[in-house]
């Protein structure tokens, strides 16, 4: 028996009744993207649809399917792929609603997919400006997601925009300022609930003062906004709670410090009509200017922020960070848990720190703190690293470390287990520069504050976790390895090799009583802009293509494993330069900002990419070094983003680099490409 609804598509009801009666859902006609709280809060418990981030406003990352389960997934096997052309990868976590699957981009790109057959509806470009500044230019190249809300679709831009789509057609309705792109970028997930769509932006590492946003989700006017740092006292505070921010603050100037951005966790609390954001530090400076490190709490940074949604007002807030050092905050879960006999609406999160915090959602109150992996120096006389937190929290000692990244961990109601992904390293390395971390995914136990078990990962930075009803735990991992656990005991029961890696966060939907797995792939990381890639990928992982994936039970199609060559290194020009031009090009890289785009290694990519994607210069051609200064000074690419150096820019400190100083840098990328060539001709020979 087949049911046609030509207005609204599923109600709560129908998806309530309709599994019950064995009928199915034809909507051919229905509106597109018709999500509402009412629905959210109806059809969270059911899994057909993945509304909103997590699953349900309470961002738990666990379905209640069961079709899938550990006792059959041996079975389960690929389905249908999706080719998306971006050279970044892919970071974002899929929006499923009434069989359409929204995706974002790099450079903000939104994607409507067919959720049975994979093929693409419509494609949204906002065709973003990459010549604003660098920091908007760097975050333009990530994308964490979309929001789906009553017929549209929302998504930030790199240069501080947020976009309503239609739904539907996949076109423009409006589009709103976030922040300024001349200091920055927006590249998290909007969040939607109370008719407004809330959205932050990346900053605190630049002392850009943060805010998170609150608009009007069918006009696109801003209905409030939260400062979650004081600024100058002498223009007055917008609120009494930032006036009181403002007293944790000291040092000369000490408002230029900004800080406190809300670059991701934002979850809509459904019980108590709160909005909870996480916050990012706020760091001194030591760049030589000469304005004094402020200190004391420096409010709101390195915080759990809670404010009433629909107006923005100031309700409690749990500092993560200390005085003296900072932290800062991701994914927060909301819970309704037994604690020593007492039901509490609780808070869950982990922030930078690695520390496990229970909170009470209504009243920011601390329930629990504790380091989820044992933490402190693992050496005699090891040096702390800048994310190094603090003692006193429950056995963590002095010299704590960095051991979690945006990610979302994921919440079983069933198992009473978290599952959190964390990076760790091995004990009795010789100090963090050449300690070789790893990646695990723990199983904690909320009540007991203890892991229940914990599985090792080869590669230290792996993807977002999904819990599901059928005792099961799917994550990608760095090396392209896709697996489902067993989430009462941690046993990898399946796994699939994408050749591609996994950054994104996998969800899970029903269509026409099929239950289906779907996982971004593509090394799409925002951390690639700052690290070394061997902690986030393989060689073979770093070039797979970005596709949606998505597996079903009994599926045989045959996988089209990527074929991935890693293209050769051109021959360097000739090193001209002595070995201290080339210090001095590696400190002035660091200290220019060149890094904050090209990595500590040039970026590990292995390639020279174009098209929105950013070169490993150690590739770059002989045409690249002899257009250096037209590009490095004079910004002749900064419509794709490469700002001119030489030149004086808005909100940059720093000096316009001088030719001397152009030179020196590349020389030090001369010398770097030469490292690579030899390395690749050594490696030919011995073939």
């Amino acid at each position: 028996m087949k049911i046609i609804l030509g207005q609204q598509g599923f109600t709560a009801l129908l998806a309530l009744l309709l599994p019950t009666c064995g009928l199915t859902l034809d909507a051919p006609n229905a509106p597109q993207g018709q999500v509402n709280e009412t629905r959210v809060l109806a059809e969270s418990s059911l899994g057909v649809n993945w509304l909103v981030k997590g699953g349900g406003f309470a961002q738990q990352h666990f379905s209640p399917l069961r079709a899938i389960n550990d006792k059959n997934v041996g079975a389960l096997g690929f389905a249908w792929k999706t080719e998306l052309p971006t050279p970044l990868g892919l970071a974002a976590e899929p929006i499923v609603v009434d069989g359409v699957i929204y995706l974002s981009a790099p450079l903000s790109v939104v994607y409507a997919i067919d959720a049975v057959s994979g093929r693409i509806i419509w494609r949204f470009d906002p065709k973003i400006r990459l010549d604003m500044s660098a920091a908007s230019s760097y975050a333009a190249r990530v994308n964490r997601g979309v929001a789906v809300w009553e017929g549209s679709v929302y998504v930030a831009t790199g240069d501080c925009r947020l976009f309503a789509i239609d739904a539907a057609k996949g076109a423009r309705i409006w589009d709103s300022p976030i922040c300024d792109p001349r200091q920055t970028g927006s590249t998290g997930a909007p969040r939607v609930a109370k008719g407004k769509v809330f959205i932050g932006y990346n900053g605190s590492d630049d002392q850009i003062r943060g805010s998170i946003v609150a608009f009007d989700a069918a006009t696109g006017k801003q209905a409030w906004r939260f400062w979650t740092v004081p600024g100058d006292p002498a223009n007055g505070f917008e609120s009494k709670a930032l006036e009181m921010a403002a007293k944790t603050w000291s040092g000369k100037e000490w408002w230029w410090h900004g800080g406190g951005d809300v670059w991701d966790p934002i979850t809509f609390d459904a019980t108590t009509g709160l909005l909870l954001f996480g916050t990012a530090t706020a760091h001194g400076l030591d760049d030589g200017t000469g304005r004094p490190t402020a200190q004391g709490a420096k409010l709101f940074a390195g915080c759990i922020v809670a404010v009433n949604a629909e107006t923005g007002d100031y309700a409690w807030h749990f500092q993560t960070s200390t005085p003296a050092r900072q932290t800062e905050n991701f994914h927060i879960v909301l819970a309704d848990l037994a604690i020593q006999g007492q039901k509490r609406h609780v808070a869950m999160t982990v922030p930078r720190n690695g520390i496990f915090y229970v909170l009470d959602a209504r009243t920011g109150s601390v329930i629990s703190g504790k380091p989820i992996i044992p933490q402190g120096p693992q050496v005699p006389g090891a040096v702390p690293t800048n994310d190094d937190w603090m003692e006193g929290v429950e056995g963590c000692t002095a010299g704590c470390w960095s051991v979690r990244n945006w990610w979302p961990m994921s919440y079983s109601p069933l198992t009473g287990l978290t599952y959190v992904p964390v990076m760790d390293r091995r004990p009795g390395d010789p100090g963090p520069a050449a300690t070789p971390y790893f990646g695990k995914l723990i199983g904690w136990d909320v009540r007991s504050r203890s892991i229940r078990w914990a599985a090792e990962q080869p590669i230290a930075i792996n993807s977002g976790v999904l819990s599901t009803a059928g005792n099961l735990v799917f994550q990608g991992e760095g090396t392209g390895e896709f697996a489902a656990y067993a989430a009462d005991s941690g046993k990898k029961l399946w796994s699939f090799k994408t050749g591609s890696a996994i950054d994104s966060v996998p969800v899970t939907f029903s269509v026409h009583d099929e239950q289906y797995v779907v996982v971004p792939v593509g090394w799409g990381s925002a951390s690639r802009f700052f690290g070394p890639a061997r902690l986030m990928v393989t060689n073979e992982s770093k070039r797979g293509p970005s596709r949606l994936l998505a597996f079903k039970m009994g599926s045989t199609n045959p996988f089209p494993y990527p074929k991935t060559t890693a293209p050769a290194v051109p021959k360097p020009p000739p090193q001209t330069a002595d070995q201290q031009a080339v210090q001095r090009g590696g400190q002035l890289a660091d200290a220019q900002g060149c890094t904050g785009c090209h990595s500590p290694e040039l970026d590990g990519s292995g390639a020279w990419t174009e098209g929105g994607g950013i070169p490993d210069l150690r590739y770059m051609p002989k045409s690249a070094h002899q257009q250096w200064y037209a590009i490095v000074l004079g910004g002749s690419h900064q419509a794709q983003g490469m700002m001119g150096f030489g030149i004086a820019h808005p909100f940059v400190e720093t000096k316009p680099l001088t030719t001397a100083e152009a030179d020196d840098i590349h020389a030090y990328v001369i010398a770097e490409s030469w490292k690579a060539y030899r390395a690749q001709e050594t490696s030919r020979s011995a073939r």
